[in-house]
């Protein structure tokens, strides 16, 4: 084939040589230029033509212009760009159809929504744990087919919320926070949705079964539940031979420190008894309703027990300034009040060292939810750890623990206790500057 860019070169010469050729027989230079560059001009308009036929056509081979030089070969590379296309879209259609395939056998449902909230894809597990159905429910609005409360709460709602672990997520924008647990509409299980945003204004909603989970941590709760219930009288009858023991005059020295330790061992178990119990009870009671609980004054509580703690657990190691408003109450459940504060300022003082200055403050805040904020400048703790400082028996640092005597079930009384008053716990640190305990309490439990 030859070279297109010497056609173009000979055609352009052959319009010189005609240019040269009409001018020298008949003198006029004037038409000699025009008539030659005229039919060039219309050739390529032609051309031009061709090509946006072929291409309003859809590109078809059969109809592609037979030309040659310049015009062909941007023929041939739009015809061969066409053809590389075509092909990455077989492939990326073959992969899309195994993706969709690989997606509708996920036991888990999987809905995708666009930027309206619309269902625009599903695979058949949703059928099965949300009754939605793709070919039926394609286009529909995801709050008209699922009907939960606390979902069409999330789709509705245009404050920031926080989650059980105390992370911001935002309802309205579909934050991946998005997390709830709800009952599945169709059956008895209890599912997990979870909202994820993706692409451009895009969002997946998956469903999962969880009902084994929480069959096994309702079975876990009872055997904690039982066993330290049948734990906790042969213990306190353990206790009371050591108190027997240790005040008894004739027992011999070499018994005398061992006697202390088991004592001491004793009394231990039965602090994480009494708290198990606690966890146990708060476990297996329900929410309060808005009404319910009495008009608590928290600042006379927390000035009672700061009062304690600077006697007794902090003596001279510590600092703790108190600010409160005293006319701040809530309404709610005294005794449950009482172990959030003590929970809250005992592990700033115990899980600090010596110096420390903890800062406690009772007020509004800026949504009018009541908030309880513990702050102190230890050392504070790791991103890692702060997600799992509310699970039972979780500690940061295992040796200080034991060493202080803390039974690591203190932070996840308070977080069942919030739960249980509708609040939220919020933890934060900022390794070697402070950690920030924020306990606040729904604006309806407020009494001022």
């Amino acid at each position: 084939m030859s070279n297109p860019w010497f056609v173009e070169s000979w055609r352009i010469g052959a319009i010189f040589i005609a240019l040269l050729v009409i001018g020298g027989l008949t003198g006029n230079w004037l038409l000699a230029t025009l008539l030659p560059l005229t039919i060039y001009i219309s050739w390529l308009i032609y051309q031009l033509y061709c090509l946006e036929r072929w291409l309003s056509s859809g590109l078809k081979s059969g109809e592609a212009p037979d030309t040659n030089g310049v015009w062909g070969l941007i023929i041939q590379h739009i015809y061969r760009q066409q053809k590389r296309q075509q092909k990455h879209k077989k492939k990326f259609k073959g992969l899309l159809k195994r993706f969709n395939l690989v997606v509708s056998a996920f036991p888990d449902a999987a809905i995708v929504l666009n930027q309206q909230k619309e269902i625009e894809w599903s695979n058949k597990a949703a059928k099965k744990l949300l009754g939605v159905e793709y070919i039926r429910d394609r286009g529909q609005h995801i709050g008209n087919l699922i009907r939960f409360p606390e979902f069409q709460h999330c789709l509705q709602s245009k404050k920031h919320h926080i989650n059980d672990r105390g992370e911001n997520f935002s309802s309205k924008n579909f934050r991946l926070d998005l997390t709830l647990e709800l009952r599945s509409p169709l059956s008895p299980t209890h599912i997990v949705l979870r909202l994820i945003p993706f692409g451009q204004g895009q969002y997946l909603l998956t469903a999962g079964d969880i009902s084994q989970q929480i069959n096994l941590q309702r079975m876990r709760e009872t055997f904690v539940a039982n066993a330290s219930h049948e734990l906790r009288t042969p213990l306190t009858v353990i206790a009371g031979y050591l108190e027997i023991l240790e005040s008894t005059p004739d027992v011999p020295e070499n018994l005398h420190e061992p006697i202390i330790s088991a004592l001491s061992q004793a009394t231990r178990m039965g602090k994480i008894i009494e708290d198990l119990l606690t966890l146990s009870r708060l476990e297996t009671t329900t929410g309060l309703s808005k009404q319910n609980g009495m008009i608590v004054d928290v600042s006379v509580i927390l000035a009672n027990i700061v009062s304690d703690i600077q006697k007794t657990v902090a003596m001279e190691s510590h600092i703790l300034h108190l600010d409160t408003e005293p006319t701040l109450k809530i309404r709610a459940v005294e005794s449950e009040i009482n172990s959030v504060c003590l929970n809250l300022i005992k592990n700033a003082v115990k899980h600090t060292p010596a110096g420390t200055t903890v800062q406690i403050r009772w007020f509004l805040n800026e949504t009018g939810q009541a908030c309880l904020e513990v702050i102190d400048n230890g050392k504070g703790i790791q991103a890692e750890d702060i997600p799992h400082l509310t699970e039972r028996f979780y500690r940061v640092n295992v040796g200080r623990s034991r060493q202080v005597g803390g039974t690591g079930l203190g932070l996840a009384i308070v977080k069942h206790i919030m739960e249980r008053h509708q609040g939220y716990l919020l933890i934060s640190s900022q390794p070697g500057i402070k950690t920030q305990f924020t306990a606040c309490f729904p604006v309806y439990r407020v009494s001022k």
